[in-house]
């Protein structure tokens, strides 16, 4: 079926995700943390500390099923951009719901886009709230709102740099945290789809500009990222480098992520709390 704005508002299955000091480990390691410059997220002696991103693993299994839930059938889809809040920090383990709904359907023209509005909540209250967009292929033209444009990167040096390196089996690990896509471990799979080769999750990128974001400009203590947003501009490659830029103004972090010269995360925007 065709989308229009009569999808907003449209809720998807709530999902109750539960976690322990493992999930938050290896996810770690599935968006390149290394011992010992990062020990505290891999050292359940210790915490771990938990990756602010890992609240996006809780918020895929709420959204997974956004094809089925809109009637989309064979309309290709592609994750465009990504947005995260945290009211307070993830604990090492734990019980979140989390609940779902389309908030928002642009026409890009021959293109649409639809926005899902996840909200992960706890005993106490609000934990996070994620905004989903997904670019829905060939399913524009119906005459809605354009929606919203991305902001430009900053054209001026950047304060930060962090250089990563994007492992041969990256993806491999990732994918254990949830997202089983064929496409980022079966190259027969990815070459049918037109890609020349596997290449990483959209999240699992943004969970490398996290850590940069975290490492350079946030005193490696992860309790300090408090927001960040994205928009998913190219793949990235397995065992290639990967470059983050950041621009730092006050507690506002604007940040980009590289590969080469290939810009792979656009208008990338972070909150740091704290000093």
């Amino acid at each position: 079926m065709g989308l229009t704005a009569s999808v907003i508002g449209k809720t998807l299955s709530p999902s109750i995700f539960r976690w322990n000091a493992t999930d938050a480990i290896l996810y770690a390691l599935g968006v390149g943390a290394r011992p010992p410059a990062e020990l505290s997220l891999l050292n359940e002696a210790n915490g771990p500390d938990v990756l602010p991103t890992f609240a996006l693993i809780a918020n895929w299994w709420a959204v997974k099923d956004l094809r089925s839930a809109l009637d989309l059938g064979e309309y290709p889809i592609v994750h465009s951009a990504q947005s995260l809040v945290l009211d307070r920090p993830i604990g090492p383990s734990g019980e979140l719901s989390v609940h779902a709904e389309v908030s928002a359907v642009w026409d890009k023209g021959k293109h649409a886009a639809v926005e899902v509005v996840g909200r992960g909540t706890d005993a106490e209250g609000t934990v996070f709230v994620a905004r989903s967009q997904t670019m829905v292929l060939g399913a524009g033209g119906f005459g809605g709102p354009r929606g919203p444009s991305a902001e430009p990167d900053p054209d001026t040096a950047p304060d930060a740099v962090y250089d990563d390196v994007i492992r041969p089996e990256q993806a491999a690990i990732y994918r254990l945290s949830g997202d089983r896509n064929q496409l980022h471990i079966d190259p027969a799979a990815a070459r049918k789809f037109g890609f020349d080769d596997v290449f990483l999750h959209g999240l699992c990128t943004l969970g490398f500009a996290a850590r940069a974001v975290i490492n350079a400009v946030g005193g490696g203590k992860p309790q300090r990222l408090t927001s960040l947003s994205c928009r998913f501009a190219k793949p990235v490659r397995l065992d290639a480098e990967l470059r983050t830029q950041m621009w730092r103004s006050g507690q506002e972090v604007r940040f980009r992520t590289l590969q080469g010269e290939v810009v792979a995360l656009s208008s990338g925007s972070a909150t740091l709390a704290g000093g």
